[in-house]
């Protein structure tokens, strides 16, 4: 009944202090207060509606997943404004493996490569399920838009690499902004390296965008 109730005292609220005459008061036109009540109000229904309780719903709010001074850390790392961290979700993650070390075949934060870190990244921020090589991820034709210019990178796309005497992706991982890229390195674990530095502009091969409208890559 509360419920029931609740427009129609919103609607009654105004109508009355804005000076109407007391025999007026009953007559409530707004056909979705009369839908609620299943009929038309009447005189003896304005004190129920006047006692009644209303409740206003808050907005929920997204959960904070980074603090202030995580936003103006990777900021700082990748060269932008602290306003333009906004994917909390993979800014998160990374706090939480950033610095884990590289371990070949390894899948958890004792140790893990690049292809396994890219496979976790994908299903716990974007909901999508990649292969677990490199090579495996550039060459899935059906959910893997490829391109080879750098300019065209976006936060979320796929940076391969291939070394001089391999025949197969031996790198990959993920760009974030400004020519950076978090990917698990052999020297240094996980961590946010720079495209620009010599070794990765010599190595890099390729880039792929996922179509998200895929949830997985099997």
């Amino acid at each position: 009944m509360k419920n029931k109730y609740m427009l129609a005292g919103l609607v009654l609220f105004f109508v009355c202090s804005c000076g109407g005459k007391k025999d007026a008061i009953g007559v409530i036109t707004d056909p979705y207060v009369n839908a609620e009540l299943g009929r038309r109000p009447q005189v003896d229904d304005i004190k129920v509606i006047r006692d009644m309780e209303i409740v206003l719903e808050e907005e929920e709010k997204e959960p904070l997943l980074i603090t202030p001074g995580d936003r103006a850390y990777f900021a700082k790392v990748l060269g932008v404004r602290p306003s333009e961290i906004t994917n909390q979700k993979l800014y998160a993650y990374i706090k939480e493996w950033q610095g884990v070390p590289y371990r070949y075949g390894g899948e958890t934060k004792r140790g893990i490569d690049c292809s396994a870190l890219m496979r976790d990244l994908y299903k716990e921020v974007y909901g999508i399920l990649l292969p677990r090589t490199a090579s495996e991820i550039m060459l899935n034709d059906d959910h893997v838009e490829r391109f080879r210019s750098i300019k065209y990178l976006r936060e979320g796309d796929l940076v391969f690499f291939r070394s001089n005497n391999e025949k197969i992706m031996t790198h990959v991982g993920i760009y974030l902004k400004n020519n950076r890229f978090l990917s698990a390195t052999e020297s240094q674990g996980v961590q946010i390296t720079n495209l620009d530095d010599p070794y990765w502009r010599n190595t890099y091969r390729l880039s792929g965008r996922i179509r998200t409208e895929e949830t997985s890559m099997r």
